[in-house]
């Protein structure tokens, strides 16, 4: 079992990550707006208007614009396939930072409930 992490910073290919899951049986993942450091370290320091100005060229377009996407997936065997058709769909992006993805092992998963759930049953 491993958990499959991906940031997306094409978001025009979001749809097509997500098709691909259910492609693979991959019912379940969850998705989360995301900010790159770059973005927030350049509004921290009140160097916003880098973003915009000569520096521009340097910093990936829109860096702020990024979706985290993970997902649990029991099933070990499908994993490499699974990243294989991610990997060939991103490649088609013609943004300079598309993303990356990463997995790790899971050791278990722990469903979390209410005592009143519990109660009600």
């Amino acid at each position: 079992m491993q958990v499959l992490v991906i940031v997306l910073n094409d978001l025009s290919y979001q749809q097509k990550v997500l098709e691909i899951f259910i492609e693979n049986n991959v019912r379940g993942a969850t998705i989360l707006d995301s900010e790159g450091m770059a973005k927030a370290v350049l509004e921290n320091e009140g160097l916003g208007m880098l973003l915009g100005g000569p520096f521009a060229k340097s910093i990936p377009t829109n860096p702020a614009s990024s979706k985290t996407l993970f997902t649990v997936i029991s099933d070990d065997s499908i994993i490499p396939k699974l990243l294989e058709q991610l990997k060939n769909t991103l490649e088609g992006s013609d943004k300079r930072t598309v993303g990356f993805m990463f997995t790790l092992p899971v050791s278990g998963i722990y469903p979390l409930t209410s005592k009143t759930k519990k109660e009600l049953k």
